[in-house]
């Protein structure tokens, strides 16, 4: 296998720091190169002082990563010279070089110390292979994949080997793995969901794979119809695409990485196997439709609480204008009683007549709020309540019987019967986009909301019973309702193992986890952690008594020792005269002077695959990273410079993706750890320190994950970022809902 054919699996600074010499400062030197007396023993059979100390030198290394390095003099000069400086006082020896049998005798020694064994293809290839593909069951992914390979090698007491080795290994395993995925592919996909899936990728249907890929960016009506069309063109080949993949046995996981892999190639979809591609498209209509439902049910939510917040405000304005229209219409309910003393009535006027001619003063609404008024009765708030729904029918009819009709219901013991109304409610709506006598159950209408459904005949208003169920539903989604298909509303127990395979196969199941604390008791276990923690806590009391505490306050108080950090004066942290003498430098020329370091611009690659040796979009590539950065936007940074808005939303559609962001980043992050300056930024050397914490962005645009906070955004919405810190990179990044 040519070494540009290989699965890329580590990048170059993570092959070095594995498979290069490590670089030990004294303590380090200290802790590795001490020798026990077994130790000391074997390495006082070698003659010669000179290959002791290399020895010393190579059991040290092993014993910080059991790799069989091949290190030259000048990379192990400072760690041999602190041997013989330790082990041999008065050695002193000039520069040689080791020979490959001579390495391998010492290696040979090495191993038999440490009780580990050298990597031998014919014995232990097989059953590491064996092992990684159970793993990649779990997870299929190239790294996860080597990190098990390296934790098995660790178990089982093996040297690590060749970087080469274990990528083959690892791209055979993959390759194992998804020929058995290709081959069951092809034995339980039908040849419609075939077809389907080819005219899928190839665009020649009616629904383009862009419109698939293409998501409902907010709660508007325009966005969620996207959501409802990929969902009508999706629904009716899911019962074949979930059986294909049941058959599959997927995890969650390598469901995941796998559906995954479609936004990662993007156009270029159709390079791939057609094996892969039915694979990759089978995973991402699951994912996909997952996805959809949910933002169904979430635009469904909001709108129906939008509906009944502005009902409620429209029921207390109409309330309080059909009072004071009361208290000015008074008068003229003086007009109406004049009716029953006037004498120029016939006496054998019919009632009626006499009827339209008060109407002439006071309308039959306007003579109901003065009757109110009169008796000092109000207009009920929940009835201006549902006489305002009636003005929403529009949006009832429309968008929200379409989201609706996309979700299926189910209750528990106290809602069993809602959750039958919402079925045959929906069944209905789905034939004939009308509610149907059967679908209305008046044994969930409370008694006081009864009369406000109701017709004047007695029957129950089928419009007003649609807006009943609907409005039943948000604040039921807590557990007492759930949507079986949604991950976010299901029930709890659709997301655990299923009894009867818990209790025929929790042995494998819970060895399969790799954790052993889940086999353990918990009555042993939980005992022996609390000892562990209470030890620990006296460890550090006694450190922070007896050591040097000039970064910690002790203070006792009733008997209690109560710790806590010092904190400067702020006037030492603003304005400090040592930011003074720094000279302002835009960001784009510190932009320009990493890129001429490290060349991350490069990374960013047209999305078609397109090369250029010509970087004749570096410029408009600054303005689109410094514009999404500060949070302007292109069309902010547009505004303020020579760039044009459509030239620059045209190149960061080519160039800007997740993948081109990974790639530079990583590029910037591997220069950052190989500056000289780097190693003092270190809280402490041994220890690598993180941090988590969460930034609140206001959001210009409204979407599924913006939410407002009145705390932190006003009267606007924003989103909450939680970013995982260790050391200079960010690990993860987590957007949260805002509340």
């Amino acid at each position: 296998m040519s070494r540009n054919k290989r699965l890329s699996i580590l990048t170059a600074a993570e092959v070095e720091d594995l498979y290069g010499v490590p670089s030990f400062n004294e303590s380090y030197q200290r802790f590795y190169f001490m020798l026990n007396d077994k130790e000391l023993a074997e390495i006082s059979r070698i003659r010669q002082r000179k290959y002791r100390c290399v020895a010393i030198a190579l059991l040290g290394y092993f014993k910080c990563k059991p790799v069989l390095l091949n290190p030259r003099y000048k990379s192990m000069q400072d760690d041999l010279v602190f041997i013989a400086r330790f082990h041999y006082r008065d050695l002193t020896f000039r520069r040689f070089s080791l020979k490959p049998d001579q390495k391998s005798r010492i290696y040979a020694r090495v191993l038999s110390i440490v009780g580990v064994s050298n990597w031998n293809d014919k014995r232990h290839q097989p059953q590491l292979v064996e092992h990684l593909c159970t793993c990649a069951e779990s997870w299929v992914e190239p790294r996860a994949v080597f990190d098990a390979a390296i934790e098995y090698l660790a178990r089982q007491k093996i040297a690590i080997p060749a970087y080469s080795t274990l990528q083959k290994i690892v791209s055979q395993v993959i390759g194992q793995h998804q020929k058995r995925l290709h081959d069951q592919i092809d034995a339980a996909c039908s040849q419609g969901l075939s077809t389907m899936l080819l005219t899928l990728v190839s665009g020649e249907g009616q629904f383009t794979f862009q419109q698939l890929r293409q998501s409902a960016r907010n709660f508007t009506g325009t966005e969620l119809q996207k959501e409802i069309a990929v969902y009508h063109h999706i629904q009716p080949w899911m019962t074949d695409v979930t059986t294909v993949l049941e058959s599959l046995s997927l995890s969650q996981k390598n469901q995941q990485h796998y559906a995954e892999r479609v936004d990662y190639y993007g156009a270029k979809l159709k390079r791939q196997s057609l094996a892969n591609q039915r694979l990759y498209l089978l995973c991402y209509l699951q994912s996909r439709h997952q996805q959809g439902l949910e933002r169904i049910a979430e635009g469904f939510i909001h709108h129906l609480r939008q509906v009944k917040q502005r009902a409620h405000q429209m029921a207390q304005e109409r309330v309080y204008r059909d009072w004071q229209k009361a208290a000015r219409n008074v008068s003229k309910a003086t007009d109406i009683l004049h009716l029953f003393v006037d004498d120029s009535i016939d006496p054998d006027t019919s009632f009626q007549a006499v009827q339209q001619r008060a109407f002439q003063f006071l309308n039959v609404s306007d003579l109901n709020s003065v009757c109110r008024y009169l008796s000092n009765q109000k207009q009920s708030a929940e009835e201006a309540f549902w006489q305002h729904l009636d003005t929403e029918s529009t949006l009832r009819a429309g968008l929200l019987r379409s989201l609706f009709c996309c979700l299926r219901f189910d209750g528990t013991d106290k809602t069993r019967r809602l959750a039958g109304a919402l079925a045959q409610a929906r069944l209905d709506l789905v034939a004939g986009n009308r509610l149907g006598d059967v679908s209305i159950d008046q044994r969930l209408l409370p008694k006081a909301t009864r009369p406000l459904l109701s017709k004047p005949d007695g029957s129950i208003d089928k419009s007003k019973y649609e807006w009943f169920l609907y409005l039943q539903i948000p604040n039921r989604l807590n557990g007492q309702l759930t949507l079986p298909e949604v991950i976010r509303y299901r029930a709890l127990e659709d997301d655990l193992v299923k009894p009867e395979i818990w209790k025929n196969q929790k042995g494998s199941l819970v060895e399969g986890t790799q954790q052993p604390n889940i086999s353990e008791d918990p009555k042993r276990l939980i005992p022996r952690m609390a000892d562990e923690l209470t030890l620990r806590l006296h460890e550090v009391s006694h450190y922070l008594e007896r050591s040097d505490t000039r970064d910690v306050i002790l203070r006792p108080k009733d008997g209690k020792h109560h710790w806590r950090l010092p904190t400067a004066s702020k006037k030492h942290l603003v304005n400090n005269p040592f930011f003074q003498q720094m000279k302002a430098v835009s960001i784009a020329d510190v932009l320009r002077v990493v890129d001429r370091d490290t060349g991350f611009i490069d990374d960013f690659q047209h999305v078609l695959g397109l090369s250029s040796k010509s970087r004749q979009y570096e410029v408009d590539l600054l303005a689109i990273l410094i514009a999404n950065a500060t949070n302007q936007g292109i069309y902010g940074i547009a505004q303020i410079s020579d760039c044009t808005y459509e030239q620059l939303s045209t190149i960061q559609a080519n160039y800007l993706r997740l993948e081109t962001l990974n790639a530079s980043n990583d590029r910037i992050n591997n220069a950052t750890t190989r500056l000289s300056i780097f190693k003092h930024y270190n809280i402490q050397e041994d220890i690598l320190h993180a941090s988590a914490d969460g930034q609140k962005f206001e959001a210009k645009r409204e979407t599924f994950r913006t939410r407002y906070s009145s705390k932190y955004f006003g009267t606007s919405k924003g989103v909450s970022a939680v970013s995982l810190n260790a050391n200079h990179m960010a690990v993860e990044l987590h957007p949260k809902l805002t509340h």
